[in-house]
């Protein structure tokens, strides 16, 4: 009788563990996916802040300012999302100096619907990257606890690099 009872609570023992495993391991792959999902969403948004650049510097040049950077086609370096974010927002933020700068030599009724459209592109991509930072933070949680960094490491999951969201400076762009 009490082999019965102690091979019970053994079976239910081994039964609550790997309900465990299977409840984690279904976590681990929910948040990869949702990850993988804002990578592909970052890949779209960083593309069209690119060509939203591209389509700004014409307009600079126009204006005859001298020192408008060079926006280059990225994609075309291979670089990795978390360069090319890097990268992008230090171009649109040497952008918006150079307008905030020469106002006054400015065509504001081209400027205005490629600003606009680049201040949209910057609110997306925000939200985006607070989402992939979100569910990268989470894996990181689960990666340092308890027994989910046995799963991690038995099923060959890899951590997670999360962005770090710079803030971009205020510039006044004064409308003729």
């Amino acid at each position: 009788m009490i082999y019965v009872i102690i091979g019970g609570v053994i079976i239910l023992i081994i039964l609550i563990c790997v309900i465990m495993v299977f409840v984690y391991k279904n976590r681990y792959s929910f948040l990869y996916i949702k990850v993988k999902e804002a990578d592909n969403n970052l890949d779209i948004l960083l593309q069209k802040k690119e060509e939203i650049l591209l389509k700004i510097v014409p307009v600079l040049e126009d204006a005859k300012i001298k020192d408008v950077p060079e926006v280059i086609k990225l994609k075309s370096k291979r670089i990795d999302h978390h360069d090319l974010y890097k990268e992008l927002t230090d171009m649109t933020s040497e952008i918006l100096k150079i307008i905030d700068d020469y106002e006054d030599k400015l065509d504001f009724k081209k400027l205005d619907s490629l600003i606009d459209k680049l201040n949209e592109n910057e609110n997306d991509l925000r939200a985006t990257l607070k989402y992939y930072n979100d569910n990268g933070e989470e894996i990181k949680y689960l990666a340092h606890k308890f027994p989910t960094n046995l799963i991690k490491t038995f099923s060959h999951y890899q951590d997670i690099e999360t962005y770090k969201i710079e803030k971009r400076e205020p510039f006044e762009i004064l409308k003729k």
